[in-house]
């Protein structure tokens, strides 16, 4: 089977370069990102943002099933990663 990179409803696709803003703007670098553009941001970059955006929308999906998320409960400054990842420090 061939991977895609578009998304599985094509009317999300907006909404989901959205989120990934919003996340970049949240992480610092939303302004790398409209000046030199998403090809030029480090992969350790690119996947916090995926990683971010894809915690979201279980939070998202969670909380629409009437549960809490682990996240809302265990609300931190730091992510998950970031106390392993080498180019945060």
């Amino acid at each position: 089977m061939s991977r895609s990179n578009k998304p599985v409803n094509p009317g999300a696709e907006n909404a989901l370069d959205r989120m990934k803003m919003e996340v970049a703007n949240e992480l610092g670098i939303s302004d790398r990102v409209r000046s030199q553009g998403w090809s030029t941001m480090t992969s350790a970059d690119c996947g916090r943002v995926g990683g971010h955006m894809v915690r979201r929308m279980i939070e998202q999906y969670e909380s629409s099933m009437g549960g809490q998320s682990t996240m809302q409960a265990t609300a931190t400054n730091t992510t998950l990663t970031s106390q392993f990842d080498v180019n945060s420090k």
